[in-house]
C-alpha cells in the first residue's frame, strides 16, 4: 500500500512516468523472469535496461533521485 502512494505522489510529480504494476502471485513466471522473490519491488528502466531496483519502499525523494539519476 505504501508503495503504490510513494509511486502515485512521484506520477503526480512526473505525469510522464509510466508505471506498470505486475502481481506476482497471478503471474508467477513473469516474477521469476525478472528475478523477483519478494514483494514490494520497485524497478525503473530505461529503454528497457534496469536502472534501479529496491525491495524497500522508496521515499518520494529517493525515487525521484532514482529517476534523475537514470535520466542522465
Amino acid at each position: 500500500m505504501r508503495t503504490r502512494l510513494t509511486v502515485a505522489r512521484v506520477q503526480e510529480l512526473l505525469p510522464e512516468l509510466q508505471v506498470e504494476e505486475i502481481n506476482v502471485v497471478a503471474q508467477v513466471s513473469r516474477g521469476e523472469e525478472m528475478g523477483i522473490t519478494s514483494t514490494p519491488v520497485i524497478r525503473l528502466l530505461q529503454e528497457g535496461t534496469e536502472k534501479f531496483r529496491s525491495s524497500q519502499t522508496p521515499t518520494v525523494n529517493q525515487l525521484l533521485t532514482a529517476i534523475a539519476q537514470a535520466s542522465d
